[in-house]
């Protein structure tokens, strides 16, 4: 079972617990991706078809009840024979190891349990649902301290359309109702009964009853009162709680799980409920007077075939009767419960034998979808069945040679030799593969679902190419491919990331210092006067010489440049020499933010700074200069784009 998938949807992880009924799976759900349980019914179980349709709508009807104390059904299912519940997967312990482990629990934390599934009881009782199997095997006590009751509904499916084995017979006897030892009609307050089982057996760490077989046990429960030991330490409230939820007469139990929740809430709250109208000082520990003889005298009277033997029993009957009538009533409810647990685990066995001689070979029809024709052909065989191919279609979402669907479905009861019509793809239809080249590869979806074709694997590359550029694709552009099928693409994630060193710029002119930058652009150029130094060197830059920058950074400098007339003065050179200083007015786009401006001369870059255009009034003065009577041509970019070229004449 483990790895399998039920339902295309439901895959088996591990084992996690059996019962008399069923085994317990951990499970995850494909379509929801989330752990669940699955309870998987025995195989003795899957052959009743009255069974399976009254514990389906049992099942149905409990997943009805949603309640933070019950464990909520998802889904029942039947795939190629498997029929299985789908239930919440708790994350706790089971409330029986709890208690086989602490011996007893404290009183505190025994009647929040208690509480907590007589609201879960609440609810299903406010819907006709009656649990009929409340036990500690069937109550969840989840990592938080959150109760979860466990199996509303199923109970009702076993007990009255199936067997069950002895062993699950014998754990459930310990808690039955007197009205379900006795076979009679069961209402809410036989829930309440079990639970007060339960709640004794938390706070004294053992069942009131014990006994050898389930008849002994059940016994007790018609005719002996629960005791607690005399040195117990349970409050006398808390006693009269149990007391009151295990009477024999119905009438005297709690009508509702309401009432039990407000007794409940008023003992956390130290105060006494009303107990009045039920004798509570009537404990007695009466045995059963040779119980093991009244069963050999049932037995025998039941096996007794010849005239002779039937008149010994009759004369043991006649001198019986002339005991006391309270030893006659014993044996007569003796009687009544030996019947009643047959009915419970035998009564219908030899029916299902017959049954299964009746019926025709029959076997269930196992899934064949997404199976390979010889995969589905050679399982069929093994079977006793035949394929046939009905007809073949293309299809994306199933493989060539795979079986679409079939006829009949999954879990159809068909006989031998039947011949099942399957119908399987041909594959995607071939179509022509689109060129993404040069697209970004976000904003390629809406082609590839027109197309019919799926995003495969994506192998990101650096590359001159902006990022997320698709550089080459697999199937290539115009080449024949099923609709359907994937696309690997290579796409780039930019250029690669070089870390250099900013060099020494100091004292070098303009010119000399692009030569030292490798990998680093002189983005902007400030100047200052400084008649001391020699005109045209750079005096500051930033980043600093030594710093580490990734390539394709720029730097800041700021160059000495000396006026005409203070180079006339300190060189005796003509006023024709002089520089002129000029600005270059540039009138930029209002639409934008952020410009990066760009100035070039026949030198290179003059001016490369971002600015804001509506921080400048629209307009960008840059200072430029020449020597006189000279003229320079100048090129001006606005992001990356030439914007607009002239020339100026100093």
């Amino acid at each position: 079972m483990l790895g399998k998938v039920l339902g295309n949807r439901y895959e088996i992880l591990e084992k996690v617990g059996e019962g008399g009924m069923a085994y317990v799976y951990k499970a995850r759900c494909r379509l929801l991706n989330r752990i669940v349980a699955v309870k998987v019914l025995r195989q003795e179980f899957v052959d009743d078809e009255e069974f399976l349709e009254k514990f389906k709508n049992e099942a149905q009807s409990a997943a009805s009840l949603t309640h933070p104390n019950i464990v909520n059904i998802y889904d029942v299912g039947e795939d190629s024979g498997v029929h299985y519940i789908v239930m919440e997967y708790v994350e706790g312990r089971v409330l029986k190891d709890i208690i086989r482990e602490n011996g007893s629990l404290d009183q505190a934390n025994a009647l929040e349990i208690t509480k907590q599934i007589a609201k879960a009881l609440s609810l299903a009782h406010r819907k006709n649902i009656i649990h009929r199997d409340i036990k500690p095997h069937n109550i969840l006590v989840t990592n938080e301290g959150i109760v979860k009751v466990v199996d509303f509904g199923i109970a009702k499916a076993v007990t009255s359309s199936t067997t069950t084995t002895m062993g699950n017979v014998i754990g459930s006897v310990h808690y039955f109702s007197p009205e379900q030892a006795k076979g009679r009609f069961v209402d809410p307050r036989s829930d309440l009964y079990s639970l007060g089982i339960v709640l004794y057996e938390m706070l004294s760490g053992r069942v009131p009853f014990k006994g050898d077989t389930p008849v002994n046990i059940a016994l007790q429960h018609i005719s002996e009162d629960i005791c607690f030991p005399e040195d117990s330490p349970v409050s006398e409230d808390i006693k009269k709680l149990v007391y009151k939820l295990t009477q024999k007469n119905q009438s005297e139990r709690y009508a509702r799980a309401d009432d039990l929740i407000k007794d409940i809430e008023l003992i956390q709250k130290n105060v006494s409920p009303d107990f009045a109208g039920v004798d509570y000082n009537s404990c007695k520990t009466q045995k059963l007077e040779n119980l093991g003889a009244e069963l050999d005298k049932i037995q025998s009277a039941k096996k007794a075939e010849k005239p002779a033997e039937i008149k010994e029993v009759k004369e043991e009957e006649s001198a019986m009767a002339k005991k006391p009538k309270i030893k006659h009533k014993k044996l007569l409810t003796t009687l009544a419960v030996i019947l009643a647990l047959i009915a419970s685990i035998g009564a219908t066995a030899g029916g299902f034998y017959i049954k299964d001689l009746m019926k025709p070979a029959q076997m269930s029809m196992p899934s064949l979808e997404n199976m390979s024709v010889d995969e589905a052909r050679k399982a069929l065989e093994d079977m006793g069945l035949k394929l046939a191919i009905e007809k073949e279609i293309f299809s994306s979402d199933v493989s060539k040679d795979h079986i679409i669907s079939q006829n009949p479905d999954a879990g159809t009861q068909v006989k031998k030799n039947y011949e099942v019509k399957v119908v399987v793809s041909k594959g995607g239809k071939l179509v022509s593969v689109p060129d993404f080249t040069g697209e970004n590869i976000d904003s390629i979806d809406p082609m590839l679902s027109s197309k019919k074709f799926k995003e495969g694997i994506v192998n990101p590359v650096f590359s001159e190419e902006p990022e997320g550029t698709i550089i080459s694709q697999s199937p290539s552009p115009y080449a024949k491919a099923e609709e359907g099928s994937e696309i690997d693409f290579v796409i780039s994630k930019g250029k690669e990331s070089v870390i250099v060193t900013v060099p020494n710029l100091i004292g070098n002119t303009i010119s000399e210092a692009r030569a030292k930058l490798s990998g680093i652009t002189i983005s902007g150029i400030d100047y200052i006067e400084d008649p001391d130094k020699e005109d045209g060197i750079i005096m500051k830059q930033s980043p600093a010489a030594g710093e580490k920058v990734e390539s394709g950074s720029s730097i800041n400098i700021v160059v000495n440049k000396i006026s005409g007339d203070s180079k006339s003065q300190g060189s005796g050179g003509s006023s024709s020499e002089a520089l002129v200083k000029k600005q270059l007015s540039i009138k930029l786009p209002e639409d934008r933010d952020s410009i990066k401006v760009t100035v070039k001369d026949s030198s290179g870059v003059v001016y490369d700074k971002t600015v804001n255009p509506k921080d400048l009034g629209g307009v960008l003065n840059v200072p430029i200069e020449g020597k006189r009577g000279t003229s320079k041509d100048y090129q001006i970019f606005v992001d990356g784009t030439s914007y607009y070229s002239g020339k100026v004449n100093f």
